[in-house]
């Protein structure tokens, strides 16, 4: 989704407004922004995968990954990506309470 954000075509997903940053700074910003949210986002997948080394860290990436992605929703407003908001703060409340069943969830295989 936010690699969208480069898709000159997708008005939804545009750098070009914002009503928190100003025209100097969206591009570079918004740029890395979504860039670290897709990176943030591959590890975590990697992560809940079980790769050796990053599946104890599932909270810490959800938390990263899902701030860095509600920032750039926020900072690009649009009202279509309410949906991807509500995403993001479902994941951090999930990292952040770590339920039994998301627990169950990454410990099944």
């Amino acid at each position: 989704m936010h690699l969208l954000y480069l898709a000159p075509d997708v008005p939804e997903f545009s750098f070009d407004r914002s009503w928190l940053v100003g025209e100097d700074a969206r591009r570079p910003l918004g740029r890395g922004l979504m860039v670290g949210a897709v990176a943030a986002f591959a590890i975590l997948a990697l992560a809940v995968w079980g790769a050796p080394g990053l599946s104890a860290s599932w909270p810490a990436f959800t938390l990263v990954a899902s701030m860095l992605s509600a920032v750039l929703l926020i900072a690009f407003w649009n009202s279509h990506l309410a949906f991807g908001l509500a995403l993001d703060v479902a994941l951090i409340v999930i990292a952040a309470t770590r339920p039994h069943w998301a627990q169950q969830f990454l410990t099944a295989g």
